[in-house]
């Protein structure tokens, strides 16, 4: 049955032409979805997975499927759409509406610029988009539709189309997290398309009373309160003017480079889950304090003369001013938790799980050290618990400070402490992926005799140059550290770290799914796709 269904999918994309039988398809797919106690946002397997589990338990026709699927991602966005005002929606319309008989319209290269002459539903769908203050192109294809979803402009989408563009269109929207209406041509063709207006305008129309999309992470918004954050009249603010030396160093260091990954994790996650921004401003900055001061450390451990393109802090002022800094970023980054405005239960539960992230951080950090000293053959497993331990965690703590802050339940809370463990290793795997992949000689990692995924698949192989070239390494051999560079990438070993990558962050996505907020759903999925970019096709290493 399923093997037909998918064939069927496939073959015939075609949408119910009776009104009462799409009104019971609505129906049905509406029981499914209580029943199965479905939570958008779903991936685009998700999706077509519970599409044909709806068909199938409602009896529904084979060729039903591909409108069930519609209906299915319609019913589990509408609420969340209903709630993002209609000055951040997109409203998407074919240009094969027109009737090319009649219609005087100009087109340029983004599409068709209606002149609203009656000649077609355009021009009143346009103009009830304008009303209400929706951004409207009439246009084909996807590339634009692509730029406008990754610009951040657009929260919402409802687009219009024939069942097979609109299929096209909607995985764009699942990779980003962005929820949407898809409004069917009921004819298609490409000529003398037609289509069920009053349905088209009451969807236009979905609006609450109360604004609010499930939760919608506004990430522009947080990104402005974080780079504000981090500005010295703000930092002094929180840390008063520096009067010391460790004080001027920590500062400095506080307002140099980075992504600022932690902090937008801690904010936006405290964000989306119904926190008011500006209440989370000392937790999350306390949370950047930790993780600058462990990078402080960690230059000091590794001897690195560089970090964000400038100086380390010890290559500056020194090693024992630079683990004074550090030391003092850290108390900073307890004072600032534990001064913070939160309840003392939220305080103690936060303050709690930073206390734990740097136990791990230290624990992950020492078995590093203990092989450098010691060089000796390492295992995946034994390169995957430190990675664990020394980047997975430090995500955890992020992300739970913000769910702690808001008081999202403990259920949810260890969800996202999965999520933290997965997103990290995986982001660690991908540093290690980019770093082998630089220019040759530059895998600085590998180099410095650092345990990474690529010496443990290493020293897993039998390759006789990575055979060879290990028993130098051994030995303290620089240039042989070059020669099982050129081995590991000759044996093909690569295609191991690769599959790792794929592996965490499908696992990554798995527990995103499991996720019962909304919010936090679609937040986690967008950093996801930020973070984690799905695992290349090809390329040479």
């Amino acid at each position: 049955m399923d093997k037909n269904l998918s064939e069927q999918m496939t073959q015939r994309l075609t949408v119910p032409q009776d009104k009462a039988r799409r009104a019971a398809l609505e129906s049905a797919v509406a029981q499914y979805i209580a029943r199965e106690r479905l939570v958008p946002p779903l991936t685009a397997d998700e999706l077509t997975a519970h599409a044909r589990c709806a068909a199938v338990s409602a009896g529904m026709a084979a060729d039903e499927l591909p409108y069930v699927t519609l209906v299915l991602n319609n019913a589990l966005w509408a609420d969340v759409v209903s709630g993002v005002p209609c000055e951040r929606r997109l409203l998407l319309l074919p240009q094969c509406l027109a009737d090319t008989e009649v219609c005087r319209a100009e087109r340029d290269s983004l599409g068709l610029i209606c002149a609203q002459c009656g000649g077609c539903a355009i021009g009143a769908l346009q103009a009830e988009a304008d009303r209400l203050g929706y951004v409207t192109l009439v246009a084909e294809g996807t590339t634009v539709v692509s730029k406008l979803l990754t610009s951040g402009k657009v929260d919402a989408v409802i687009g219009v189309g024939c069942l097979d563009s609109l299929r096209r269109i909607f995985p764009l929207m699942n990779e980003h997290a962005i929820p949407g209406q898809g409004i069917p041509l009921l004819t298609d063709g490409c000529t003398r398309t037609t289509l069920d207006a009053d349905a088209a305008l009451a969807t236009l129309r979905l609006k609450k009373q109360t604004p609010g999309g499930g939760g919608q992470a506004d990430l522009e918004r947080v990104s402005e309160h974080i780079r504000h954050w981090f500005t010295e009249p703000s930092l002094n603010a929180l840390f008063g003017a520096p009067a010391t030396e460790a004080q001027r160093i920590g500062l400095a260091w506080m307002m140099t480079g980075g992504k600022r990954w932690r902090p937008m994790l801690t904010a936006t996650v405290f964000h989306v889950a119904g926190g008011d921004i500006a209440n989370i401003r000392e937790t999350a900055v306390g949370v950047e304090c930790f993780h600058k001061a462990s990078l402080i450390h960690d230059d000091i451990e590794d001897s690195d003369d560089e970090r964000y393109g400038v100086p380390t802090v010890h290559k500056q002022y020194g090693v024992p001013a630079a683990i004074n800094a550090g030391d003092y970023l850290l108390g900073e980054g307890y004072r600032l938790i534990a001064s913070s405005a939160f309840s003392g239960d939220t305080r103690a539960a936060v303050i709690l799980t930073a206390a734990r992230g740097h136990r791990e951080l230290s624990l992950g950090q020492g078995e590093e050290l203990a092989f450098c000293r010691r060089p000796a053959p390492v295992t995946e497993a034994e390169v995957l618990r430190i990675y664990e331990r020394k980047t997975a965690a430090a995500f955890e703590v992020a992300v739970l400070a913000g769910a702690h802050a808001a008081g999202v339940d403990e259920a949810t809370c260890f969800q996202l402490s999965m999520f933290s463990k997965a997103a990290g290793v995986a982001y660690q795997l991908r540093d290690d992926i980019e770093d082998f992949r630089s220019m040759p000689g530059r895998a600085a990692d590998l180099l410095a005799m650092r345990p990474t995924i690529f010496l443990a698949a290493a020293c897993a192989s039998d390759h006789p140059a990575v055979r060879d070239a290990l028993g130098a390494v051994w030995d303290g051999d620089v240039p042989g550290r070059l020669r099982l560079i050129s081995a590991i990438s000759a044996a093909g070993l690569h295609a191991r770290a690769e599959l790792l990558y794929a592996h965490y962050r499908h696992e990554t996505e798995r527990v995103i799914s499991a996720i019962q907020h909304t919010g936090l759903k679609r937040f986690l999925r967008r950093i996801m796709m930020k973070m984690l970019p799905p695992p290349s096709t090809g390329g040479s290493f």
